[in-house]
């Protein structure tokens, strides 16, 4: 009787030691409610995200058009200086003191926008004022706003197609497609078209360096991305920054040919 009793109480004591083993393990498996919660939110890269590019649009647009039409090139790096320094405050304290209020405040926003990636590293915004900002430090003004508008166009452009036609065609191996980058290159050319259109009127010239356009935009959005979920590269480089530069570069260097467009 005695050993029956015994028997049956070591046995409830393994039972309770195994209970609280699996315990420990599926907490140090799962990851916290709130990461959990808000992940579900987030869009991963390889989703279509149309919200983030209609705003990645239509703040690329706007910066370029107030430049243009607007401001000069000392009141453009003043405003967005002060933009950039605001972001880069802003994102130092979400990413040193995430469980701050400021933190969640902003994480809370930041889920309708921000790609899955960027809730543990800084988020495109910072990089898309980065490079608009040496755009217009360093460009011609006309260069400058193309290469802002290649970004805010021909980068969503590239990437909607890639995500949604991209299976039609062969894949690269940063996981970029044809397709994608077949779509940037004719949404920069079209932008560029429409651009000095206005200005030159119908013209060989005019066509030739709408190509330009393209390919400098479409060849730079294709080489260079950060290497984050499996894809991007093999420029590890944040395209918000890349794309502008990049293209602006080539644009500019292209347009050596071409004095008339600058």
């Amino acid at each position: 009787m005695v050993a029956r009793t015994v028997d049956q109480a070591s046995r409830v004591m393994q039972h309770e030691q195994n209970d609280v083993i699996y315990r420990e393990k599926s907490k140090k498996s799962d990851p916290p409610a709130d990461e959990s919660n808000a992940k579900g939110n987030w869009k991963s890269r390889k989703q279509l995200h149309l919200i983030r590019k209609i705003f990645h649009a239509l703040a690329g647009v706007a910066m370029a058009g107030v430049y243009q039409s607007i401001l000069t090139r000392e009141q453009t790096l003043w405003i967005f200086g002060t933009m950039f320094t605001l972001l880069g405050l802003g994102e130092y304290i979400r990413l040193k003191f995430p469980n701050h209020i400021l933190s969640r405040i902003a994480m809370w926003i930041m889920q309708a926008l921000a790609r899955t990636y960027e809730m543990k590293h800084a988020t495109g915004m910072i990089y898309f004022v980065t490079g608009v900002l040496i755009c217009v430090g360093f460009f011609p003004k006309k260069v400058a706003v193309l290469s802002i508008l290649f970004l805010a166009i021909g980068d969503p452009c590239a990437s909607t197609c890639g995500i949604t036609w991209g299976y039609l065609g062969p894949k690269f191996s940063n996981g970029k497609s044809l397709v994608g980058f077949l779509g940037g290159v004719l949404s920069c050319a079209i932008t560029t078209f429409l651009f000095y259109y206005g200005e030159t009127g119908l013209s060989p010239s005019l066509f030739l360096v709408s190509l330009l356009g393209g390919f400098s935009g479409g060849i730079t959005e294709l080489l260079c991305g950060r290497v984050v979920e499996g894809s991007g590269g093999p420029i590890d480089i944040d395209d918000n920054l890349a794309v502008p530069v990049g293209s602006g570069f080539l644009f500019y260097l292209g347009l050596q040919f071409f004095p008339s467009f600058l």
